[in-house]
């Protein structure tokens, strides 16, 4: 019994260290993440964590990535980054936010805005009031986010905190995946692979989708998924129906996202 708990255990602590360094990878990276997600030492951890999943597409990802990383720098990934994904306004032929993926109206983006920050609420988290690097359906904070609600399962089940605390974030890791980042990241990670100039980010939008998917197994969730395209143009450039990025952005602020 003490073997299933502590096994149940060292996969969720994996898991979360996963969703972890996929998050951290898709902001922009500054010295300070660059040397982290460098450094040897850490990357070890994070390719044992991988291969607790058994699953050799996601090891061969990482070792892609892992060897991009030997040959690029910082400034090499910044520039990427912004070429991927925009800067000052957001690249909409590869947006990282799930608002442009997931609905073709104002009001149903609001509304899925306002369903993604319940839940981080729920669970006593808040993006820092001013900043403007993060906006809740960013892939980065919905993987953070996935990080921390699968840190708290291994938390309740290592501290016996109950059965009660431990279904609430199952239930919660469950839902987001279902309903948020589960239905788009397969559309996110195809976007990227097209649009990138940096194999870097390539590999971790597909790193981020496989693992998902892995997950999304384990826990036998089905959702319906985000098209990818539609024809020839991005299927969710059409549902937008010709709305901008400023459009979508006075939206947020409208409603008081930080």
């Amino acid at each position: 019994m003490e073997n299933d708990k502590k096994n149940e255990v060292d996969g969720l602590l994996a898991a979360s260290q996963v969703y972890q360094f996929l998050s951290t990878c898709l902001f922009e990276l500054d010295k300070e993440t660059f040397d982290l997600v460098t450094n040897e030492e850490y990357l070890g951890e994070v390719e044992s964590c991988l291969s607790k999943s058994g699953d050799g597409e996601l090891s061969e990802t990482f070792r892609m990535l892992r060897e991009n990383l030997q040959n690029t720098d910082c400034e090499t990934l910044a520039q990427g980054f912004r070429s991927t994904f925009g800067s000052s306004t957001v690249a909409m032929d590869c947006p990282p936010f799930e608002m442009y993926f997931s609905g073709s109206h104002i009001w149903q983006q609001t509304q899925d805005l306002a369903d993604i920050s319940g839940f981080y609420k729920a669970y006593g988290l808040e993006i820092a009031e001013g900043d403007s690097t993060s906006r809740w359906d960013h892939i980065a904070v919905e993987l953070e986010f996935m990080h921390f609600i699968t840190y708290k399962l291994a938390y309740a089940i290592e501290n016996d905190h109950g059965k009660d605390d431990f279904d609430l974030c199952l239930a919660g890791k469950k839902k987001f995946l279902m309903a948020h980042i589960g239905r788009w990241i397969n559309a996110f990670s195809i976007t990227t692979s097209k649009k990138s100039p940096v194999e870097f980010y390539r590999h971790v939008a597909k790193l981020a989708n496989t693992f998902i998917h892995i997950e999304m197994e384990k826990l036998e969730i089905d959702t319906e998924e985000v098209d990818a395209s539609h024809g020839n143009e991005p299927d969710y450039m059409q549902r937008l129906e010709g709305k901008s990025a400023s459009a979508c952005d006075s939206c947020m602020e409208e409603e008081e996202y930080a």
